[in-house]
């Protein structure tokens, strides 16, 4: 459900070029230093908990605990009790009396992660608790002070939940104080070969192997690819490369043909491996003037395969 970490001096790195991941970092560090609310917004996999990671190692409460807690896996009847605690003998069960994630970050942070999936009738209490900075353990009618900061990550989009009756409007302002929006990976391409370079560097560490070389060509069919699951898919990719020991070629064709979309989303018309690599050895010759010998260099490949491809996609 969650864990404890207490961050140290250094602050987690943010890896991408692109002028959008910029903003996004440059807002981190500017709401950092303060104490308000921040809500993180982007799809599953883009980073939010590595952002809520660095506003905290970058905030005065740096030396405290940073707790990430999964909202969606805490269930409504247990939902007090982890969150703010109870004493020994409050009901059933209860052994011993507990802190709550609430208190055990006193003088810390804690993440709400997927904070949209928290029940509607439970989100009052949280409320109350941000906004009074006090909790009420289960069996202990005395409010108990805290000085805790919260922050909220989450891949819906909470202004239609609230528009929709199925999140509290209250709740929403309160937590949206500073709204950081993450795009997606296929909206910032240039993210991607770096991002390809610092997981090759990880994962050849991590396994003990020398270094993959990924051919240009291969890197450049991979920035085309929309990436459904974001960085957290591209690093899953980079270390099957790293454990497997497979081609990236083979390891191309098998991402492409297991790529899963929402039911609702309808996968993009490139998405196939034939149209992409036909885009990509266009692209080569249209900047090597239409040049074989020099599309074959750019793409990394012999002439005789650039050749046969060319032919294979109508483009000789």
């Amino acid at each position: 459900m969650s864990f404890i970490t207490r961050p140290d001096s250094s602050v987690p790195e943010i890896i991408g070029v692109s002028q959008a991941l910029h903003e996004v970092v440059r807002l981190v560090d500017t709401v950092a230093a303060s104490d308000c609310c921040v809500l993180i917004e982007g799809e599953s996999g883009t980073g939010k908990e590595l952002l809520a990671r660095r506003l905290c190692a970058k905030s005065t409460r740096r030396n405290k605990p940073f707790i990430p807690v999964n909202c969606a896996g805490i269930s409504s009847a247990l939902f007090e009790s982890q969150f703010f605690g109870h004493v020994r003998g409050a009901f059933t069960g209860a052994e011993q009396s507990t802190l709550g994630l609430v208190r055990t970050a006193d003088g810390g942070t804690l993440f709400l992660d997927e904070v949209g999936e928290i029940p509607l009738n439970l989100q009052p209490k949280l409320l109350r608790v941000i906004q009074e900075q006090e909790v009420m353990p289960i069996g202990k009618p005395i409010p108990v002070k805290v000085n805790t900061r919260f922050l909220a990550g989450t891949n819906r989009r909470l202004r239609e939940m609230v528009q929709q009756g199925r999140f509290r409007q209250d709740l929403y302002f309160r937590l949206n104080i500073v709204r950081i929006a993450v795009p997606p990976l296929r909206e910032r391409p240039d993210d991607i070969p770096p991002l390809l370079t610092h997981f090759a560097a990880h994962y050849a560490r991590l396994y003990k192997r020398s270094p993959i070389e990924i051919p240009s060509a291969i890197r450049n069919l991979l920035i085309g690819y929309p990436w459904p699951g974001n960085v957290r898919e591209l690093a899953a990719w980079v270390e099957r490369l790293y454990a497997t020991g497979l081609e990236p070629e083979v390891l191309l064709e098998t991402l492409l043909l297991d790529a899963r979309f929402p039911q609702d989303t309808p996968p993009p018309d490139d998405l196939s491996l034939r149209k992409i690599e036909k885009r990509t050895i266009a692209q080569a010759m249209d900047r090597a003037d239409y040049n074989q010998r020099k599309a074959a260099r750019l793409l990394e490949v012999h002439r005789a395969t650039l050749a046969r491809k060319l032919k294979k996609h109508g483009l000789s």
